[in-house]
This record gives structure tokens, sequence and C-alpha cells, in this order.
């Protein structure tokens, strides 16, 4: 059995962490969670969870596996000393890699110290064709998004514009690097997107505001000479966090058991 160590506890990290406990406890412990903020710690059957009280505690424990939910600040923070303390890293915030002085420094920890960086699918999927259709070359990618005014608002790139909530509007057309600057709390999808297949500057992004939205619509289309693929995700905003998705956090708990799996699902 691996133990795993989880950053972050906020709305995800307690999806994520509930999620290991009730589908994945024949293959994982949770060893810890780290939250920068004060959290009482869950329950896993009788005995609680250990909380570490520092993140020098969580480097130091036996940990084979850390999970980043944390947001886009936490994988600059702690990324590659993760990797340096010579244990793989999960990075759900999957936007702090449209920086790419940070993405390739965290290829080089991950290499230097023998250990690997897990990518989810998050709120969307279809990464193992996207990187099929890539890696044929002249491939083009795209993906649109659509959310409920209330899951946009507040982002920077809106200058503290208030969207309607009675129109539906595109809001933001431009590439993966430019929309996680602009919208860092809603298209870590983009980002995840883009390093899978052509890259933060030739993946095009639109961003739809609608009132009507049900939930999180994210659209992926790809293509080449040979092959064109589509791709249509929808799923409820997390109520606690309506800026996510809650298939974020399962997305990562379908990872870790892959991982443990004998088959591997590309």
């Amino acid at each position: 059995m691996k133990k795993i160590s989880i950053i972050g506890y906020g709305a995800l990290g307690k999806i994520l962490t509930r999620a290991v406990l009730e589908k994945l406890e024949y293959a994982y412990e949770i060893a810890g969670i780290y939250d920068q903020a004060k959290i009482d710690a869950p329950q896993a059957g009788a005995k609680p969870i250990h909380v570490y009280t520092t993140f020098e505690e969580l480097l130091k424990d036996d940990a084979d596996i850390v999970v980043e939910i944390a947001g886009v600040g936490a994988v600059r923070a702690y990324g590659q000393k993760v990797l340096a303390a010579k244990k793989d890293l999960i990075i759900t915030s999957v936007g702090a890699l449209a920086d790419d002085r940070l993405y390739v420094d965290l290829r080089k920890a991950a290499e230097k110290n023998g250990r690997r960086i897990h990518i989810p699918s998050g709120a969307v999927g279809g990464f193992d064709i996207i990187r099929t259709i890539a890696l044929m070359g002249g491939a083009d990618v795209e993906i649109e998004s659509t959310k409920a005014p209330k899951s946009l608002n507040g982002a920077p790139y809106l200058e503290e514009r208030v969207l309607p909530a009675d129109e539906k509007r595109e809001i933001f057309a431009g590439d993966a690097r430019a929309a996680i600057a602009g919208f860092p709390k809603n298209t870590n999808v983009a980002v995840a997107t883009a390093i899978t297949g052509v890259g933060v500057e030739k993946t095009r992004v639109r961003i739809i505001s609608d009132p009507e939205a049900a939930g999180n619509t994210h659209r992926i289309h790809a293509e080449n000479e040979r092959a064109a693929a589509d791709i249509a995700i929808t799923s409820k905003p997390d109520p606690a966090n309506p800026k996510s998705s809650v298939t974020a956090a399962w997305s990562v708990a379908a990872l870790l058991a892959d991982l443990a799996s004998p088959v591997r699902f590309f």
C-alpha cells in the first residue's frame, strides 16, 4: 500500500480526501494533509488523519506521492521541493505550467531526482487523443469553456466588471497563456489541454459567460490533416467553490486508481 500526502484542504481537497478514503482504501493511505489555513483533522475510520503543522514536516514524511490541490501558488512554492524530496507529484492546478520557466524547472527536478509529475485530466478529458493528434504533426487545438457569470466574476481580466446575469456573451478569445493570466481560477483546463497538445501559445481559448449554464461545459477540438477529435464535457461546479468542477478532484482519484492498477489506461 502506498502513502500519499495532500497539499490543500479546501472544497476540492475535501472531495479528494473523501474519495481516497471511500474508493481507494485498498491501495492508498493518506499520510497527512497540509494547508496554510488552520484545519480540523478529517477522520479515517476511528483515527484522525494527520495534519502537518509545517510544509517541512510533509517533506520529511514517508509518503510516496504528494498531491497538490491548493492553487497555482502552491505549485510554484512547493513543486520543486516535493520532487527534490524524492516524491512523485500530482499537479491539479495545471495553470501554473503556463509559466515556461517553472515548467522546465519542474521537469528538470523530476529528472534529476528520478521522480514523475502526473497531470490529471481535471474537468476535461481526451488527453490521449489530443496527444496522439499532436504527435502526428500539423495539429490545431482549441477549447471553448462556458460557465455561469458567478463562476467568472472577480477574474483579473474583467477588471472588477460584473458580468450581466441576463445575457450570454463571449468574454475572452486568445491563447492559453493569456487565458490563465486573465482567469486563473477558471482556465486550468485550457493550460492542461495546451501542454498535452501544441503548447500554451498555439492553443486557442474562448470563454463564454452564460447565465443559463447548468454546469461548466468545455468543448475541445483537435485536428490535423489525417484525424480530428471533438470532446465535450459538462460537470457541475462545486457548491462550495463555484469556480471549480467536482470532476477536478475526482480525476485525481481516477489517476491514483490508474497508478495502482496493473492495467494502465492511456
